[in-house]
């Protein structure tokens, strides 16, 4: 029984099914036919549409500001300005706080 198969990198079609990844840049046109049923079943679309970053616009605005206010604080405290590191410490207490309640620490 004749099996469809890259004659590059010698994949088989039932590898491709079976594992849902392709051997080298030439299977794409060895199972061109077969793609884009393939991509459906995996990923319910045959078009790569991306991602979007894990981590974006407010939670990565808090973050940067949190991490921004340790490196503040560390320096107050190279400074010996002890008013300073109070303050500081204020501010990560309650930007931490909204950190955990959002998941990100």
């Amino acid at each position: 029984m004749y099996e469809k198969y890259c004659e590059h990198c010698k994949t088989t079609l039932s590898d491709f099914y079976r594992t849902g990844m392709l051997g080298c840049p030439y299977c794409y046109r060895a199972f061109a036919k077969e793609l884009p049923a393939v991509l459906i079943k995996l990923q319910g679309t045959d078009r790569h549409v991306g991602k979007r970053p894990k981590i974006a616009g407010l939670d990565k605005e808090l973050l940067s500001e949190y991490a921004r206010l340790k490196e503040e604080k560390e320096q107050a405290g190279l400074d010996r300005d002890f008013t300073r590191m109070a303050e500081l410490s204020h501010d990560i207490f309650a930007l931490k706080s909204e950190l955990e309640r959002r998941g990100l620490l």
